[in-house]
């Protein structure tokens, strides 16, 4: 079997999450869900550039988000939300990390910090220029379950 390089790894890895985060899951998709997250992560931080590393902390917030870990999930959230606001990264990565704090929120059950991360989010997707990436992170944003 021919071996993956760490770009192979990370994307089956970051495709897996999708699957498992539309799917219904039990506890041990759970677990598998965080794992292939950290270990996408992982594998973007070494063979990715800068947008990879802020999407792979998103999708480990998004990870933990789905399964009760808010802590967790905000913390990673905040990271690419810091590093989409420090770096140069296209509009959609803005608006999407802005996303991912307001549902690690919601996965607190914090309200008032929802609801403010929520319309900044909002108002970042409004300011995507390309359609697509608009109607992808808003569709992300209004998949969110309010708290």
């Amino acid at each position: 079997m021919a071996q993956l390089d760490d770009r192979e790894l990370a994307t089956q890895l970051f495709n897996r999450c999708w699957e498992l985060l539309e799917a219904t899951r039990d506890a041990d998709d759970d677990i598998e869900l965080l794992t292939v997250a950290f270990s996408s992560r992982y594998h973007w931080l070494n063979a990715g550039d800068r947008e990879q590393w802020i999407v792979s902390d998103w999708m480990v917030a998004r990870a933990a988000a789905a399964v009760g870990e808010g802590e967790l999930s905000l913390r990673f959230a905040k990271r690419a939300h810091s590093a989409a606001q420090e770096y140069e990264v296209p509009d959609w990565l803005v608006a999407s990390s802005a996303e991912g704090v307001a549902r690690a929120f919601a996965a607190l059950g914090d309200v008032e910090e929802f609801n403010n991360w929520s319309a900044l989010a909002a108002r970042l997707v409004e300011v995507i220029a390309d359609p697509e990436d608009k109607s992808l992170i808003a569709s992300q944003l209004a998949d969110i379950e309010a708290p």
